[in-house]
């Protein structure tokens, strides 16, 4: 009788915990697919809204996919003349204008950059997220704008899921380097974190079960980098983490850089939360990128 009831008890909890993460499913993955589209804003309103406002010159450009989506970028050229250039881009919700801001400057007094925004970001085209399934066809267009200008030396340079996308786009790419800032090894890594954060119980299970009703919702399944990072050849990877960011654990990076395949280099910036490794340290950080990029753009060959 005893063992009857537990066992009815028993059934009813799996049940209600089927349940729970069908509704986590379902909620977190039309969130997650479909976040809300921060505009091109200026934040702080003194924040320059683009190149032009920090006296460089640019081109305003609208780059298009292999499938067809149209997504709006920058091209700003070095402040001296080379073949080298840098792809920068932005995290998940996010657009150019912090990365604009923060490393635009400098990168630029070596090498041109494009930034660009991801689909579904900034003023690019409307569709969903996909973590890096189809962003990485964003960053292949970025490529190929770069070498329809005859540069031919590129390196790409992310933050959070921008390090994602560029890590899972590189093998299929002629580029030399790329420079992953905050990057997670498994897609699951910062949704569970987040669920964490906001209380939601069973965040194991259920940023697995988010991922997959993700993965259902776009039509694509959602990568993790770690299965990617193993297959950039001989492209130089340099990891950045932040032993403080409790969105994405510095283990992640890690992981990542044990299991590149080519030449690789790991930052540890202390006291930094997520994607604020620059401004916490921002002489090592630049220094480190700054050289990274000058040993392996200056030594890759020109790509045909």
């Amino acid at each position: 009788m005893i063992a009857g009831a537990l066992g009815r008890a028993a059934s009813a909890a799996g049940v209600a915990v089927l349940g729970y993460l069908a509704y986590v499913a379902v909620r977190g993955s039309r969130a997650l697919v479909w976040p809300a589209v921060r505009p091109l804003v200026p934040e702080p309103p003194d924040a320059p809204s683009n190149p032009g406002d920090l006296g460089f010159e640019y081109d305003a450009i609208r780059i298009r996919t292999d499938d067809g989506v149209e997504l709006a970028a920058w091209f700003i050229p070095a402040a001296q003349p080379t073949d080298t250039a840098v792809v920068v881009m932005h995290g998940y919700s996010g657009h150019r204008l912090p990365e604009l801001a923060g490393f635009v400057p400098w990168l630029r007094e070596r090498h041109n950059v494009l930034q660009f925004d991801f689909r579904g970001h900034g003023e690019s085209d409307a569709g969903p997220v996909t973590m890096g399934a189809r962003e990485r066809r964003d960053v292949g267009a970025a490529v190929d704008a770069l070498r329809a200008r005859g540069l031919t030396r590129i390196a790409l340079f992310g933050v959070s899921m921008g390090a994602a996308a560029a890590i899972l786009a590189a093998p299929d790419l002629p580029v030399a380097a790329v420079v992953a800032d905050a990057p997670y090894a498994r897609t699951a890594h910062p949704i569970a974190n987040r669920m964490r954060g906001e209380g939601w119980p069973l965040p194991g299970p259920g940023s697995t079960a988010i991922v997959l009703g993700a993965s259902l919702r776009a039509r694509a399944v959602l990568p993790d980098p770690i299965d990617a990072v193993g297959r950039m050849g001989r492209r130089a990877l340099l990891v950045i983490v932040s032993d403080a960011d409790r969105l994405i654990s510095w283990r992640q990076g890690v992981a990542l850089y044990e299991r590149a395949s080519g030449p690789r280099k790991l930052l540890v910036i202390a006291g930094a939360g997520h994607g604020d490794a620059y401004i916490t340290d921002p002489a090592r950080y630049r220094t480190t990128v700054m050289e990274f990029l000058r040993r392996w753009l200056s030594e890759a060959e020109p790509q045909p």
